[in-house]
């Protein structure tokens, strides 16, 4: 792929929603700016998210667009500053990465593990095999020898490619879904159709074999609240896990996702518990993806901030209560460019909120709570 292809705008489409590329979306039209939220600068006077991993040892981590598509100079600056920890949005998926059977294209990749060298950030693996954001040969496989075949030969090069560059692997992305209906409420996914459940096992140990000191993880999203749903998806997740961890899978963390909605009530005993048998087992936690949608939370934006920030303190209240995670990442930096814009809107018209810096990229209350939580001290919320 020549680089040059990428100097035209960017503009939405069903494979930039699917990807995922918020960043490259968002930035080729006029942002909204902040809705009249003031600028806090007494947090603006604060050290980086990044310098309390000095402290706690917690790594601060958020996704974005490769360097090469991200016309947000700015931003990408941002993310120098705040984070230590690049997490490619779309750029590692198979539909960027093996557009055609054995054609690979690392280009996007490799300008995030250069930008993450350059700034002294380490690059996440995100992701080898997932249901979505695959191109057609790989949706249209038939067979178990067609499908264990490209799973050989994508999971081998890509992570040859990346070693020593990336730090760790979502190896296997949302495996679970209570709504297909399948046994075990596994996912429906070409990659369940040809090989069964065995393409999860499978992908660790292909992963293992090409870089044995990269921590592996399974991601996956979906489990923090009340409701008959997510906890079905707990007992299928908890059920995987210990599934894994009979046969000697080779997975050693689980990445939670942590897509939160405000509006929502956390299931406290169940999700302590849930993660207390996690850990029980073996596994080390990993943040990944986390964002607080305020789509239905009423108020100005000041309120609304408030409200977020409150959230994701009640959340990492009930993570650190069991366990310090590896990491804590954000899927986005600012509220300029984040992925939930495509899927949700407001009632009174105003932009989404979720994110630690508003579309100004002036830190906002929900900064200073990853910045009490990054440095260790582990507020429980009011």
């Amino acid at each position: 792929m020549r680089q040059d292809k990428h100097a035209t705008a960017p503009r939405l489409t069903r494979r930039s929603t699917v990807l995922g590329l918020a960043g490259a979306v968002l930035a080729g039209a006029a942002f909204e700016r902040s809705s009249g939220a003031r600028a806090d600068f007494k947090l603006e006077l604060e050290p980086p998210l990044r310098s309390r991993t000095q402290v706690s040892g917690i790594r601060y981590g958020c996704a974005g667009a490769a360097p090469i598509v991200q016309p947000d100079r700015i931003l990408l600056e941002k993310f120098a500053i705040e984070a230590n920890i690049f997490s490619p949005e779309g750029s590692l998926k198979w539909i960027q990465t093996e557009p055609q059977p054995g054609k690979f294209d690392f280009a996007e990749g490799d300008s995030i593990a250069a930008f993450a060298a350059h700034n002294d950030m380490l690059m996440h693996g995100h992701t080898l095999v997932w249901y979505t954001a695959n191109p057609d040969w790989v949706a249209n496989l038939k067979t178990g020898q067609e499908a264990q075949a490209a799973l050989e030969r994508h999971i081998n090069i890509e992570v040859a490619h990346y070693r020593r560059k990336i730090w760790a692997w979502d190896v296997v992305n949302e495996a679970l879904e209570p709504d297909d209906h399948l046994a075990e409420d596994y996912r429906d996914s070409v990659w369940f159709r040809c090989l069964g459940a065995g393409y999860i096992d499978l992908s660790f140990r292909l992963a293992r074999a090409v870089n044995p000191q990269v921590p592996l993880c399974l991601s996956e999203y979906g489990i923090e609240y009340t409701g008959p749903k997510p906890q079905r998806r707990r007992a299928a997740l908890l059920a995987l896990l210990r599934k894994l961890r009979e046969q000697n899978t080779p997975v050693d963390c689980l990445s939670l996702q942590s897509h939160l909605e405000a509006h929502q009530k956390f299931d406290r005993a169940e999700l302590t518990g849930f993660l207390r048998e996690v850990v029980k087992l073996g596994y080390r936690l990993m943040i990944t993806e986390l964002d607080v949608n305020d789509c239905r939370i009423i108020g100005n934006p000041d309120q609304r901030d408030r409200v977020t920030a409150h959230h994701l303190a009640e959340y990492l209240d009930i993570v650190f209560g069991v366990a310090k995670p590896l990491s804590i990442a954000t899927w986005g930096l600012s509220d300029r460019s984040t992925w939930l814009r495509q899927y949700w809107k407001r009632a009174d018209g105003s932009p989404l909120r979720p994110l630690p810096l508003d579309a100004d990229l002036n830190r906002k209350p929900m900064w200073a709570v990853l910045a009490r939580y990054l440095a260790g001290q582990e507020p429980h919320p009011k």
